[in-house]
Order: C-alpha cells, then sequence, then structure tokens
C-alpha cells in the first residue's frame, strides 16, 4: 500500500515537472526545460522502479517462513532463502523453529488458597504449512492470545488440588497435566507443544518462614524424645546392675562358710611375714585361723 501511495505521489509530482519542462521549451528555455523533463524522469524511476525493486526482494531466514501481505490481509507465504514479491506486497517473517519460553513466578495458589508461584518454561512450534492459517485467524500476536492465558489458567487448575506441603512433592504430576491439556488445546491452532517444564516452585516470605519454624520444632521433638529414650535406658541399667549385684551379694552370702574366710584371709596376706599383731577386739579370731599353740 505504501509503494502504491507514493508511486500515485510521485507520478503526479512528475507529471507537473514535465509539464513545467514542457512550458520551459515552448518559452525557448530550451535547457531548462529538458533540465527539467531529464529531472522528473530521473526521480520517477528512482522512485517507482528502484523503492519497488527494493520492496520485492527479500531475504528469509533459516527456520523462519514469509508471510506475504497485500492490502493488509494474508495472501501466501515464502520458505526460507532467497524470495521476490510484488513492489505493494509486504513481507513479514514468522519462526517455525523450535522455541523456548520462560514464564517467571506464574501466579497460583493451593488448595488452603495459599499463594503459589511457578516458574515454568514451554517448549512450543508451529507447523510451517499451517503458520498462514494461523496469522489469518489469531494473528502474529497468537503467542499473547492462545499459550498465555492457558498455562497461567491451567496451573492454577492443578495446584488447587493439593495442599501447599503437597505441591513440591507432586510437581511431575502437575507438570505432566499441565502439559496434555496445553497440547490437547493447542493442536487446533496447529502450535505443537514439546515439553514443559517447572524450574522452581515458590511461595510467600511468611509461609516458607512458618515452615521452617515448623520443621525446627520437629527436630527438637525429636531431640527430646531421645534424650528421653536415653534416660530411660540409663535408668534401667542401673536398675539392672543393682539387681545384678543384690543377686550376687545373695549368693554369696548364702555360700560363705567360716572356713572359706579363713582361707580368704590368709591367701591376702604376704608371703614374707612371719609375725602379726592382731588387737584382742579384733573382727577375726586368731584361734580359728592359727589355732593354739601346743606345748
Amino acid at each position: 500500500m505504501g509503494w502504491i501511495i507514493i508511486t500515485v505521489f510521485a507520478t503526479l509530482i512528475a507529471v507537473f515537472a514535465v509539464m513545467n519542462g514542457i512550458g520551459l521549451r515552448k518559452k525557448g528555455q530550451v535547457d531548462q526545460g529538458t533540465l527539467w523533463l531529464a529531472g522528473a524522469g530521473l526521480a520517477w524511476v528512482v522512485l517507482v522502479f528502484g523503492w519497488g525493486a527494493a520492496r520485492s526482494f527479500h531475504s528469509v531466514q533459516a527456520g523462519h517462513v514469509g508471510i506475504v501481505y497485500q492490502f493488509g490481509g494474508i495472501v501466501g507465504q515464502k520458505s526460507d532463502g532467497f524470495q521476490t514479491t510484488w513492489p505493494w506486497q509486504s513481507m513479514r517473517e514468522a519462526s517455525v523453529q523450535v522455541q523456548r519460553f520462560t514464564f517467571d513466578r506464574l501466579d497460583s495458589f493451593s488448595q488452603e488458597t495459599q499463594d503459589v508461584f511457578i516458574t515454568a518454561t514451554l517448549n512450543y512450534e508451529v507447523s510451517p504449512g499451517d503458520i498462514q492459517r494461523l496469522y489469518r485467524t489469531v494473528g502474529p500476536d497468537y503467542f499473547e492470545k492462545l499459550i498465555v492465558p492457558r498455562v497461567n489458567q491451567f496451573f492454577k487448575d492443578e495446584t488447587v488440588k493439593f495442599r501447599s506441603v503437597d505441591i513440591a512433592p507432586h510437581r511431575d504430576t502437575i507438570r505432566e497435566q499441565v502439559r496434555r491439556r496445553l497440547k490437547s488445546e493447542l493442536a487446533s491452532s496447529s502450535i505443537q507443544v514439546d515439553d514443559l517444564l517447572i524450574d522452581n516452585i515458590d511461595f510467600p516470605a511468611a509461609f516458607k518462614e512458618a515452615i521452617v519454624q515448623k520443621q525446627v520444632a520437629t527436630q527438637n521433638a525429636l531431640r527430646e524424645q531421645q534424650n528421653v529414650k536415653r534416660a530411660q535406658y540409663e535408668a534401667e541399667q542401673i536398675v539392672a546392675r543393682a539387681k545384678g549385684q543384690a543377686e550376687a551379694n545373695r549368693l554369696i552370702d548364702s555360700s560363705l562358710t567360716q572356713k572359706i574366710i579363713n582361707y580368704t584371709l590368709v591367701q591376702k596376706l604376704a608371703p614374707t611375714i612371719q609375725t602379726a599383731l592382731v588387737p584382742s577386739n579384733a573382727i577375726v579370731n586368731t584361734t580359728d585361723l592359727f589355732g593354739t599353740k601346743t606345748k
């Protein structure tokens, strides 16, 4: 459309210049008239043909197609490489490669309406044979119109099925359900979903702090339980040792005789002792140990 408008204006100006040049030549100003005629013709050729040629030649990048527009409507498409169109047509490149987009901190919520923030990456592509139809029915901004709102809504639909503490353990389930729904709904628009990844799951700072405090309290409770169990075990050991000692004493008491006591006492004496002074009130009866002296 722009080339046609410029061509019309250039033609009108060129006609005016030609008429002026002819008029000058009729007045006898041949050189000036000729200059006007030549300038008008040259300017018209440069604007119409030169700019038209520049608008007709295109280079489409690999992995892209060229969508051809004419008077605002789509009339065709071109493959990658060197391509030509009519001067009054325009071309817009569209990628048919696998494209990657990261959704940063999607707002969602859990079963108990706790805020959940998800960062996810989507890999998608459009069929080269169908992208012209997609541009015609939806437009070049198909990503914002079709994909973005669905990704937001589908994550909300899935996270609300789980409690806050269960969302992270079920991230693969959530990811697969969202990917499956995207793949199903976007297929009719010739958009192929290759993969969907959950990069991060986050919660508000207050909620995370509460989780940390709960974990600390749980660890402290477990530590106290261990201390109680240890104290109980030590007490049981003391009781067991006391019972064992009491039983040993009972057995010793029941098996002791005077002869055993005397024998043990004698064994404890040093082998070099020849004389021993024993008080008269000692608990040991020397007569029992050594007997009486014979004359």
